[in-house]
């Protein structure tokens, strides 16, 4: 018999799959379906943080802007409590580079029952790129902040 022969399956006898290539295919698929998975949480996670992800956009372009009565507004009542509308707006004045951001990047993201918080960098005016962690709480129908930090 010639080589060629050999490699040839007989009539009626199907080819074997090599263990490998099945293996091959499964760890494939699993991969495939883990991705598909991960993106399908990832888009669900950003969509469901969108709004307060708004509120903090909201939030620094009015204070930048020097509407602090309007920046403050989107703060709980909890942080209305640490935090009047004087010693904000103070605290805002006297850094103000901190909420003159050119881009929000947040790479942490979660959302549950009790609120959502948002981490991540500013980018500032200046081009200094600065870390930033917010959290949210549900009051009524608005998300409003009730910590945030900006900077190091």
């Amino acid at each position: 018999m010639t080589r060629e022969e050999l490699k040839q399956p007989s009539v009626g006898e199907t080819p074997r799959k090599s263990p490998l290539r099945r293996w091959a295919l499964v760890l494939g698929s699993v991969v495939l379906g883990a991705a598909i998975l991960g993106g399908v949480i990832f888009f669900v996670v950003l969509r469901m943080t969108a709004e307060p992800e708004q509120v903090v956009r909201d939030f620094l372009a009015q204070a930048a802007a020097g509407d602090y009565a309007a920046a403050h507004a989107h703060f709980s009542e909890p942080l209305k409590q640490v935090q009047s509308l004087e010693p904000f707006s103070a605290a805002v004045q006297a850094n103000s580079m901190f909420f003159q951001a050119t881009d929000l990047s947040f790479n942490q993201r979660s959302i549950d029952q009790a609120g959502a918080e948002l981490a991540g960098t500013v980018t500032l005016e200046s081009g200094t790129v600065v870390p930033a962690n917010f959290s949210l709480v549900r009051e009524g129908e608005s998300w409003k902040l009730i910590k945030y930090h900006i900077g190091s």
